[in-house]
């Protein structure tokens, strides 16, 4: 029987240039339709996630005439390939907290009247949105992931200070959607995706915020750029599209909610007042210049001191915990495009082995191969 796909919607931080006719389109849905799912190319499509983002200009096509082109990205006509698309800050002479409070405040002044929304992680970076918030009384609801794990220990003690500072304040067990859960579920989108590792727990914070009345959500997105970035030698550029963006959670889970996801981060000139006031400071990998200049809107525990989290621990319990799925997955979609890598033979070698063993290219590629499984099962589930 002739395999049927089912269109899903287009999403707008998704181009697709169209080589045949030298135009950008917005959707690929009808090509998809009408058979382009069978021409991409899984091998292309490995080998570009092993490259990386920061090197598109190296990626194979994984479609013989469409390109696709994701946030953060944009196509070079002369060049014909795609390239990075970046941000540069203007100069700015007089630089100091008022200026910078007055950039957030014209920021915070658009979403006047509606009711606030903030992820709250524990980390710096959305400890200073709430921060800045309360510095203009501005009243906000507060949501996000918690865990009693040792790794989330700092975050979890951060989490109680500010909780109490929310209007409302939600906390969910972090267990209950881990990385890579349901991810037979995932919804229906034009081309595998990085960002299906977490959308079970986007969806479910989406829905909170949406009981609570919430009508645009802060996130922190884009902190371990413009706080950290080198500015010894002049101002950085920024990748605002794919640095401080969540568009996957954005339009797949609070856009149709009617919610807003938004990171103050990501206003160009924010951007500014943080590029010209970090003027002259080196890579700075722990903040200690952010948690120094912006000390009045943060905890003491933000504040005086800083720490090291890594939270990869919990990324690989939730693919460990995802493989009954996973391997159901590989064995759909080897029967619908007999490709190698989805092999019974190669599916039970890599079931076999222990997730904790990875190394960063062998995880990259396991996550790569999940992220195709994941397309062709959504593609063609009928709901």
């Amino acid at each position: 029987m002739e395999k049927k796909i089912t269109a899903g919607r287009a999403l707008s931080f998704y181009k697709f240039f169209d080589h045949h006719t030298g135009e950008m389109r917005d959707s690929i849905w009808d090509l998809l339709e009408d058979g382009l799912w069978q021409d991409f190319s899984i091998d292309n499509f490995l080998y570009n996630e092993s490259v990386g983002d920061m090197k598109p200009e190296e990626w194979k096509p994984v479609f013989p005439y469409i390109t696709p082109i994701g946030a953060g990205f944009r196509w070079d006509a002369q060049r014909q390939c795609v390239k990075l698309d970046y941000y540069h800050p203007r100069r700015i002479e007089d630089a100091d907290m008022s200026t910078f409070l007055s950039a957030a405040e014209c920021f915070f002044s658009r979403y006047e009247g509606k009711k606030i929304g903030v992820h709250l992680s524990g980390g710096l970076d959305t400890s200073l949105i709430i921060g800045v918030l309360r510095h203009f009384h501005i009243p906000f609801v507060l949501a996000g992931l918690k865990s009693d794990r040792f790794e989330m220990r700092t975050e979890r003690h951060i989490q109680q200070i500010l909780g109490e500072l929310g209007e409302e304040t939600f906390l969910l067990d972090i267990e209950e959607t881990p990385s890579f859960s349901h991810l037979e579920r995932v919804p229906k989108h034009q081309v595998p995706c990085e960002f299906i590792r977490g959308n079970e727990a986007d969806k479910v914070l989406a829905q909170v915020f949406c009981s609570a009345g919430v009508e645009v959500v802060f996130t922190g997105q884009g902190g371990d750029s413009l706080l950290m970035e080198d500015e010894s030698h002049g101002l950085a550029q920024y990748n605002i599209g794919y640095e401080f963006l969540t568009p996957w959670s954005a339009e797949m889970h609070y856009k149709p909610l009617g919610i807003d996801l938004v990171s103050p981060l990501a206003d160009t000139e924010i951007i500014d007042q943080i590029s010209n006031l970090r003027l002259g400071q080196a890579e700075d990998t722990s903040k200690l210049w952010a948690r120094h200049f912006f000390r009045d809107f943060l905890p003491r525990e933000l504040s005086d001191y800083c720490y090291v989290a890594d939270f990869f621990g919990l990324t690989l319990d939730g693919l460990d915990r995802a493989k009954t799925t996973i391997e159901s997955l590989f064995e759909e979609c080897n029967d619908l495009v007999h490709h190698h890598v989805f092999s019974p033979t190669e599916t039970r070698k890599l079931l076999n082995t222990s997730v904790y063993s990875f190394d960063i290219k062998e995880y990259i590629d396991f996550c790569a191969r999940i992220s195709v499984a994941v397309w062709y099962h959504a593609l063609f589930r009928k709901a």
